[in-house]
This record gives structure tokens, C-alpha cells and sequence, in this order.
């Protein structure tokens, strides 16, 4: 790596960082204040909502990332062309080639920083986030008007009973994988209800693990009462004091019940998605959010792309400002072309690979074109 470079891709770097800085702190700051409005709704306090903006912090970095990282390189580039650098690194024998060669240097360390806050840091964040506003104990629960609700289509080995499969109404979910108000409804293969099982509490447990490594699951029952509505003619209602069952829902798969999509990691949006296919239901935007999340690393290096124009058009005084501005109505267009794609893909039934890489392959077609442009523009002058 030369000493230009090396220049342009520790510049290049520092001001990203310094913009997206800037845009976490302002918009932690903005959801702090929204947070103070729960003061005397929720039991928490200052501490807590300043603990939980700093645990929020990495999903608002990887939100903004991609726009910072265009205006940061808009900047830096701009910045540089301002006062006609790029003129003496060309001249110096600095090629299109070598410039390249910063935009890929450059884009890697953010694209893995990236690829990590998504897969590791923010699934643990979330978690921590949800604790700390639920009073910080792990007991705590996460409670839906409606609860969680589940279909369990299970194997031929795994039935305890005449059972194909489970439709499960869960209230609330602990921290723990502790459950409350449990309703389990199972249906036989002709899609009869034959039981209806329920039980104030509950637990998803790990069960065994088999000779390849893998963990079974089950639904362990509190004092469960079970109405058995197996024969019409002789309908039964008893109550244990614990029932086992015996599950294929795997621990990523529970665990996305108490997650929002768009927060879900990739392995977890696969994970999820798969399941949903198993027991027949609609998985499309779950494997849609998947290629989103495959694809988003690759935006660093097309918004670093998109912002090259600006080190090949040389322009003096006050036209840094300009640039930025047009970097950000750009970062607004891709955004909304972003969502448009997705909605048009999901009423057409666009292939879920096709609606996340349509976007980002524009952008790529538009960041080149302009890169071609800039350089005829340049050597016209």
C-alpha cells in the first residue's frame, strides 16, 4: 500500500467515523428525550434510559452506516478535490486503478464492523435492552395483546399421541423461556381438534441432545388440564401436575417470537424462515428481510463508489456543501426506492432474492456511471 493510500484511506475513514458519531449521538439524543415521556408510565428510571440508548446504540449505527459512509466519503473527497490534492496525487502517478484500491481498503473494515454488529452485537443488545426496560431482572416478561402464537407440525417419532400437529397460545414469554397462560390446541392428520391443553405456567426447555451435536426441545406444562376431545363420545377433562411435549421448534426459532424482524440476525431470519415453510405458512418477508441483510454489507463499497465523482471534479470554494447535500438526497431516493421495490416485490411475488438486490445493483449501475462521467468531464478540462 502506498503512502497516498494510505492518506486517503485513514482521511477517508476519520470522517466517516466523525459522521457517524455525529448522527448516533444526535439520534440517541432525540430518543432519549421521547424515552423521558416514560418516566411516570413505566417503572424506570434515568439511569435505565440512558443505559438503554448506550445498548441501542449499535442498531443506530448500523442504520445509518451506509448514508454516513456516503456523505463521509463525499466529504473527504470533495474536501480533497477543493484543494486540487487529487491534481498532484494523479499527476504523481496515482491512477483510476489505485483509487479503486482505496475504495475496496477503505470499505472493508466498516463492512465487517458491519457484518458484526448485525450478527453478534445487536442480538445481544436487544436482549440486554429489553431487560433493562422490563426492570432489569430476568424474570421480567414481555406481554402482547394478543400473545405469541405458534404452529408446531411434528415428526412421526416425536408424536406422544394421535397428534399431527400444535397450534400454541403463549400470553406472555419470560427472559428465561418461562411462559405464561399457555394454550396448546392439537389436531389430528384430518385437521380435527382432539385436545385442548392449558396451563397457567410453562417452560421451553432443552430436552436431549442426539449423536450429531443437535438439541431436541419440549414444552414442559405446569398443572396443565387437558381436555380430550378425541371420541365424540366420551369427551375427558383432567388436570397433571406436569406434561412433557415434545417439539420442532429449535431455540432461534423461539427466541424470534420476542424479536422484530428487521432487528433479527441472518442466521435467525433463515432460521425462522425455514420453520415458517415447514409448517406451511407464509415465509416471504422473512426470507426478503434475509437477502436484505445478506446484501446490506455491500452497500458501504456502491456508497463509496457513488461518491468518486467528487474526487475527479474539481471545484473551488463552497461547492463542499453542494455535494453532500446531493449525497443526501440520494441516500433519501435509495431509501425510498428500497422500501417501493419491497412492496411492489411482495404483491407481485417477486423472487425475495430479486427485491433485495435489485436496489443496491441499481445504485451500483448509477455509482459507475457517474464514475465514467466525472473521469470524461475531468479530462475535458
Amino acid at each position: 500500500m502506498t503512502l497516498i493510500t494510505k492518506y486517503l484511506v485513514s482521511d477517508l475513514l476519520r470522517k466517516i467515523f466523525i459522521i457517524t458519531f455525529g448522527f448516533t449521538v444526535l439520534s440517541s439524543f432525540f430518543s432519549f428525550i421521547a424515552e423521558l415521556e416514560n418516566l411516570n408510565t413505566y417503572e424506570i428510571n434515568l439511569e435505565k434510559i440512558f443505559y438503554s440508548q448506550i445498548l441501542n446504540a449499535p442498531s443506530i449505527i448500523y442504520d445509518i452506516i451506509p448514508i454516513a459512509t456516503l456523505i463521509g466519503s463525499l466529504w473527504c473527497f470533495a474536501a480533497l478535490a477543493a484543494n486540487s490534492e487529487f491534481v498532484v496525487f494523479f499527476g504523481s502517478g496515482f491512477s483510476t486503478r489505485h483509487f479503486i484500491k482505496v475504495i475496496i481498503t477503505g470499505g472493508a473494515p466498516i463492512v465487517i464492523l458491519t457484518i458484526f454488529l448485525s450478527e453478534i452485537i445487536m442480538p445481544f443488545s436487544i436482549n440486554k435492552i429489553n431487560q433493562v426496560k422490563s426492570g432489569g431482572e430476568l424474570n421480567q416478561t414481555i406481554e402482547l395483546q394478543t400473545g405469541y402464537w405458534i404452529r408446531d407440525v411434528l415428526d412421526y417419532d416425536k408424536i406422544e399421541n394421535d397428534a399431527n400437529e400444535r397450534i400454541i397460545n403463549i400470553g406472555q414469554i419470560d427472559f428465561d423461556r418461562k411462559l405464561s397462560s399457555v394454550l396448546v390446541y392439537e389436531f389430528d392428520k384430518q385437521n380435527k381438534l382432539i385436545r385442548k391443553i392449558s396451563a397457567k405456567t410453562g417452560l421451553f426447555q432443552k430436552d436431549k441432545m442426539t449423536d450429531e451435536g443437535v438439541f431436541f426441545y419440549s414444552w414442559s406444562l405446569v398443572k396443565p388440564t387437558i381436555l380430550d376431545m378425541s371420541d365424540p363420545t366420551s369427551i375427558t377433562e383432567k388436570q397433571f401436575d406436569n406434561v412433557i411435549l415434545s417439539t420442532n421448534i429449535s431455540e432461534s426459532t423461539f427466541n424470534a417470537l420476542t424479536i422484530k424482524p428487521e432487528k433479527m440476525s441472518a442466521r435467525e431470519l433463515r432460521s425462522y424462515a425455514a420453520y415458517l415453510e415447514d409448517s406451511n405458512q407464509d415465509a416471504n418477508s422473512y426470507e426478503i428481510l434475509f437477502w436484505k441483510r445478506i446484501v446490506y454489507p455491500l452497500l458501504i463499497w456502491i456508497m463509496l463508489l457513488i461518491a468518486t465523482p467528487a474526487a475527479f471534479i474539481q471545484t473551488r470554494g463552497g461547492n463542499i456543501g453542494i455535494k453532500i447535500f446531493v449525497g443526501v438526497l440520494f441516500g433519501i431516493f435509495f431509501h425510498l426506492l428500497n422500501g417501493l421495490v419491497s412492496h411492489l416485490g411482495v404483491l407481485n411475488t417477486w423472487p425475495p432474492s430479486l427485491i433485495a438486490f435489485f436496489p443496491p445493483i441499481s445504485a451500483l449501475i448509477i455509482g459507475l456511471l457517474l464514475l465514467v462521467q466525472s473521469q470524461r468531464f475531468a479530462l475535458l478540462k
